[in-house]
């Protein structure tokens, strides 16, 4: 009798739905669409590339679940902001900053749009990641691959709906824009300290090159 565990097996990572009984599972499918789980313990080969997955349709046959690019399509533009007394501080830039349209840059920033922009980073962040399917990610932090779903707006509207700390960085921003004093100052510092902020600040374009430059990963490390 074949042992299937000996069977050498290669696919492109990728989530579903279990069809048995629901529960969202990360696994490989192969090129004609097997799918096989990945369990603790299970051995893999790391390959360079990084190719569509397929998944078989209920009539067997395979369509694409994941899409990679050559190229980004997404940018940001407009003005960098992030809370003045975090200018200096090159983490808490990646954490906290976003890009104001141009069409309100000249206007206060507002909860609302503040939200917006960083909206807009989430999204672009979640377009511009090429090299590991979003699923795997999300599983990775919040165990939530089933957020993966859906184009890049999508999956950003799924994580403020369901992760809260995707929602508090603008929780605390609007705390802050509201009374900008000490005690939503240190909200926005939270692990650190104020004694231990960074005072370095850049020029605006290069602050927002530094968040274009900014990984999906990189980021959800800070939250």
């Amino acid at each position: 009798m074949t042992n299937h565990k000996e069977i050498p097996f290669s696919g492109t990572v990728t989530a579903r739905n279990c069809p048995t009984c629901g529960h969202h599972e990360i696994g490989l499918v192969s090129e004609n669409g097997v799918f096989r789980p990945l369990r603790t313990g299970t051995r893999v080969v790391i390959m360079d590339e990084t190719e569509p997955a397929q998944m078989p349709t209920q009539g067997g046959e395979a369509h694409a679940t994941c899409k990679t690019r050559e190229e980004p399509s997404n940018t940001l533009e407009g003005s960098y902001w992030v809370p003045e007394p975090l200018k200096g501080d090159r983490r808490l830039r990646f954490k906290y900053g976003v890009a104001i349209p141009k069409e309100v840059e000249s206007l206060p920033v507002t909860e609302h749009i503040y939200e917006s922009a960083y909206m807009k980073k989430l999204s672009y962040l979640l377009e511009n990641e090429v090299n590991i399917p979003i699923a795997v990610i999300l599983d990775r932090f919040f165990v939530a691959p089933h957020l993966a779903s859906g184009e890049s707006g999508d999956i950003a509207n799924n994580m403020w709906g369901e992760l809260e700390e995707i929602r508090r960085p603008v929780e605390q921003v609007t705390q802050w824009l509201k009374e900008p004093d000490e005690k939503t100052l240190q909200l926005l510092l939270q692990p650190g300290a104020v004694e231990n902020l960074e005072n370095q600040p850049v020029s605006e374009e290069t602050a927002l090159e530094e968040l274009r430059a900014l990984t999906l990963e990189d980021f959800l490390e800070l939250l």
